[in-house]
């Protein structure tokens, strides 16, 4: 059985970031009406662009230095210098890679454009300096701070939003002010946070960072390459097909869906401490109980996502927006963005389960093929002139490559006896 402490310790982080996660949601909701009906259908579209655009050079950077952390200080909760090196380098690698987003927009974009991405950007390296906190919060089972300091921010974004409306602002760019105002009070309360738990060491270890970066390398690329094929890839597509009004509608469906995916993402991070830890004790068998309770509880968690998400989430985006965002004859996109995420939810599973046991190379090289197969979809949709059928081609794609690499990992785990 698995231990009652340990038990506890894994349904109290996985609960305390569902309830920081629905809080959030209320705040996002609330957020995301002002901002729509702020914007318009039109501005929305652009709005959709410049945050899927700095989106991806953010995972870019991410580089797998989230999950290390996590995987590294499971069982070195304390390892002050570990901290701080892992913070310098995730802060080194955020400047590089969003570095050179804002020096293409400044060249090839819009001003506007430039000035959005600009303000998305520096939200995203705040985000990454809450990051690293949160992977030391999340080894050392203390994620509740780290909920209070994502709510607060969350608070401040609201605020900042609240009053571009009141002062009728009406330009996209504008509107990431509010994130980069969150995450700085974020970050600012999360290094807080974890300066009482462990005493910062600022000394810079070369051979750490080294260790650092090739464990975290794997890892990052996995991110990069399945980002790409479940979401970027899919909305720079999607931005080919789809004119801007209905782009709108398909980002903000897209950003619901992928909001209900992180469920598997707060489980298996929760779970991610304990199961490294079966592994480094040689547990067999506590560690294969907790991937069976894992997967018999997401497995659940999916097929209710699609069930009540086809119900739930027409009337919570028309309860958010205004009707000209309910665009009549694309309906379709809403299941298949569902049935994205519940796939993602076994995604997760896997990955982090053979993330535990060091198996990342051997997943990095079957995500290549995934690629492969979803770019098939893609690219395919070229060839189509109907823009509804263009959208089932690429969606189907996605979910065409998350689900192959959920296969795989099955038939992987099956051969490490954890049938």
């Amino acid at each position: 059985m698995i231990a009652t402490l340990t038990s506890q310790r894994i349904l109290w982080s996985t609960a305390v970031q569902l309830f920081g996660k629905l809080f959030q949601m209320a705040l996002g909701l609330i957020t995301i009406k002002l901002v729509t009906n702020a914007l318009g259908v039109e501005e929305y579209g652009l709005y959709g662009k410049i945050s899927e655009f700095a989106l991806f050079f953010s995972t870019a950077a991410n580089l797998g230095l989230f999950g290390n952390t996590v995987r590294e200080m499971a069982e070195a909760p304390e390892d002050g210098k570990l901290f701080t090196n892992v913070l310098l380098l995730r802060l080194i690698t955020a400047a590089l890679f969003l570095g050179v987003g804002l020096i293409y927009t400044f060249i090839f974009t819009e001003p506007e454009f430039s000035l959005g991405v600009l303000f998305f950007a520096g939200a995203l390296f705040f985000d990454y300096i809450t990051s690293v906190c949160d992977g030391m919060l999340q080894a050392t089972y203390r994620m509740g701070r780290a909920v209070f300091a994502l709510v607060s921010g969350r608070l401040i974004a609201l605020l900042v939003v609240t009053a571009l409306v009141n002062s009728q602002m009406s330009e996209a760019h504008l509107f990431f002010l509010a994130p980069l105002c969150g995450a700085l009070l974020t970050s600012a309360l999360s290094l807080f946070f974890v300066h009482q738990k462990i005493k910062f060491k600022w000394k810079i270890e070369a051979s750490l960072m080294r260790m650092l970066v090739l464990t975290s390398l794997p890892f990052g690329i996995i991110n990069i390459l399945n980002s790409l094929y479940f979401r970027f890839l899919p909305s720079f597509f999607a931005t080919q097909a789809l004119s801007d009004s209905i782009f709108g509608n398909y980002n903000l469906t897209l950003h619901v869906t992928s909001t209900a995916s992180l469920l598997s993402t707060f489980l298996m991070f929760s779970t991610l401490p304990a199961l490294k830890q079966a592994i480094h004790d040689k547990h067999p068998t506590r560690a294969k109980e907790l991937y069976k309770t894992m997967r018999r509880a997401l497995l659940l968690a999916g097929l209710l996502l699609i069930g009540l998400g086809t119900l739930v989430t027409p009337v919570l985006i028309q309860a958010l927006t205004n009707k000209t965002f309910i665009v009549p004859g694309w309906e379709f996109m809403l299941p298949l963005l569902l049935v994205l995420a519940a796939v993602s939810y076994l995604y997760d599973l896997v990955l982090l389960t053979l993330f535990a046991y060091e198996d990342e190379i051997w997943y990095l090289s079957r995500e290549f093929f995934a690629l492969g197969l979803a770019l098939i979809f893609f690219f395919s949709s070229l060839l189509l002139d109907d823009a509804h059928s263009k959208m089932i081609l690429i969606l189907s794609g996605a979910i065409v490559g998350e689900f192959t690499m959920v296969l795989l990992g099955f038939h992987r785990l099956r051969k490490k006896h954890f049938a």
